[in-house]
C-alpha cells in the first residue's frame, strides 16, 4: 500500500490547513457581529471499543484507515472559521450572507493573504478560501485553497483542498447520510488512493482502502465489524487475495 504518498500527502494537506486557521493579528480581533455564521460539521466515525482495542493486525489496520479518515473529516470542521479568536474575527461584509473574512500571513512559506467566503441560502451552506502572494515562491492572485459544502439538514457535504503549486485536486472528502440513517465518509487522493467507511445505527460497520492501479482504483482492503466490534478482513494485491482473518 502506498502509505508513505499517503502520509506525505497528509501533512502538506494539513500545512494548508494551519495557515489557513493561523493569524499573528488574534490581539487586534474585532467584537464579534451579531449574525455568526453557519459552522462546517464534518463529521467522523466513532468504530466500538472492541475494534479500537484490538491487538489483531487486521483491526489495528482496519483503525489506521478510519483514523486517517476521521482526521480530515475534524479538521475540516476545525478550520473552515476565521481564524484565531474566531468569535471576535468580524466579516468585512458586515452580518452576513456571506461573510467574508480577510488576514494577511507571514512565514517560512511566503508573504500572501487569506481570504474566506462563506454563503448560505435554503439548499446549505459553502466556504470558499483564497489566496494572494506568494507560497513557495509562487505567485497566486485569488487561487482557491479550499472549497467546502454542506446541506442544510447537515446530511450531506464535501470538501475539497487544491494543491498551490500544481493547482491540481489535492485531495476531496464527502459524507452523505441515507434514509435508513447509514453514514457514508469519502477520503480521495485523485490517482492514488481512496477510503470509504460506512457505519450503521446500531455501531456495526465497513471499510474499504482502494489504491490506483494507473487505469482506475483496486480494492487493496476492506473489513466488517458487527455492533460489538468484532470483525472481519481482507487484503488484496493486484486483484488477488494476499491475506483473510478474523478478530
Amino acid at each position: 500500500m502506498k502509505q508513505s504518498n499517503l502520509l506525505f500527502s497528509a501533512i502538506v494537506i494539513i500545512m494548508i490547513m494551519f495557515l489557513g486557521g493561523c493569524s499573528k493579528d488574534d490581539d487586534t480581533a474585532n467584537p464579534a457581529q451579531q449574525n455568526d455564521p453557519p459552522v462546517y460539521a464534518g463529521k467522523t466515525v466513532t468504530p466500538p471499543d472492541a475494534l479500537m482495542q484490538s491487538a489483531d493486525p487486521g483491526a489495528q489496520e482496519t483503525m489506521m484507515y478510519i483514523n486517517m479518515a476521521n482526521s480530515f473529516a475534524g479538521m475540516a470542521g476545525s478550520y473552515m472559521m476565521p481564524p484565531g479568536k474566531s468569535s471576535g474575527f468580524k466579516s468585512t461584509n458586515g452580518d452576513g450572507p456571506p461573510w467574508v473574512y480577510s488576514w494577511d500571513v507571514n512565514d517560512e512559506s511566503g508573504t500572501y493573504t487569506l481570504t474566506l467566503t462563506i454563503n448560505e441560502n435554503s439548499e446549505g451552506s459553502d466556504w470558499t478560501m483564497k489566496v494572494t502572494g506568494v507560497m513557495d515562491g509562487i505567485t497566486l492572485t485569488n487561487f482557491t485553497l479550499v472549497y467546502g459544502w454542506q446541506s442544510t439538514d447537515g446530511k450531506s457535504g464535501n470538501f475539497t483542498v487544491y494543491d498551490w503549486q500544481t493547482q491540481d485536486v489535492s485531495f476531496t472528502m464527502s459524507w452523505i447520510t441515507d434514509e435508513n440513517n447509514i453514514y457514508t465518509l469519502t477520503v480521495e487522493f485523485p490517482q492514488e488512493s481512496k477510503i470509504v467507511i460506512k457505519s450503521n445505527p446500531d455501531n456495526s460497520g465497513s471499510i474499504e482502502f482502494f489504491e490506483w492501479t494507473g487505469e482506475s482504483f483496486g480494492l487493496a482492503f476492506n473489513a466488517v465489524w458487527n455492533s460489538s466490534g468484532h470483525g472481519e478482513y481482507w487484503e488484496y494485491e493486484g486483484g488477488e487475495l494476499l491475506n483473510h482473518g478474523t478478530w
